[in-house]
């Protein structure tokens, strides 16, 4: 697994006070642009990740996605959650139409029950190579979502803490479920 791979995944154990490294000097990753509209930062995950780029139908009368809700949609004959990374982080959300494009991720994590998720895009992703020498300035998220930041040629890029993320996706879904599920009898 490459070291893209594991800061997108939360796994770096670097020695305190060092910040993680890149994907090694010569070492090639996929890497996908995730178009959001997150502040100064663009959002960049593994390409591995990445299950299907599609656009969605928000359930009727939800047009809007808060900071502590994710809206399920219909996937593959599948429920998923759809979050915003935007309102994730308490910035402005998108607006957004009842058809909505998406990233659907493969889940992580095997200890909760999350094989996908999906997460709101503002446009068409773009899929590229990078390598080690790529990166410059990297450092270590800044506690919310982010696993690592660093400068990508001249754009500052955003690599997610997946498994912190879907943590979060996860309580989001189980409050979800709990306030719309049927009476006990």
């Amino acid at each position: 697994m490459s070291t893209l791979d594991q800061a997108a995944q939360g796994q770096l154990d670097q020695p305190e006070g060092q910040s993680p490294a890149a994907p090694s000097f010569g070492a090639r990753a996929r890497i996908v642009r995730l178009p959001t509209q997150v502040a100064n930062l663009e959002v960049i995950v593994p390409y591995g990740l990445i299950a299907e780029i599609n656009e969605v139908m928000l359930p009727e009368g939800e047009t809007h996605l808060s900071r502590l809700d994710a809206a399920m949609v219909d996937w593959r004959a599948q429920r998923v959650p759809l979050v915003s990374l935007e309102a994730m982080l308490n910035e402005p959300l998108p607006t957004i139409g009842q058809r909505v494009r998406c990233a659907v991720m493969y889940g992580t994590n095997p200890d909760i029950a999350l094989p996908y998720y999906a997460i709101l895009l503002s446009g068409v992703p773009r899929s590229e190579e990078v390598t080690g020498e790529s990166f410059s300035e990297e450092s270590l998220g800044d506690g919310s979502i982010w696993g690592m930041t660093a400068l990508l040629g001249d754009r500052r890029i955003a690599i997610p803490d997946v498994r912190g993320l879907e943590l979060r996706i996860d309580e989001m879904r189980l409050r979800f479920e709990q306030e719309f599920a049927p009476p006990a009898q």
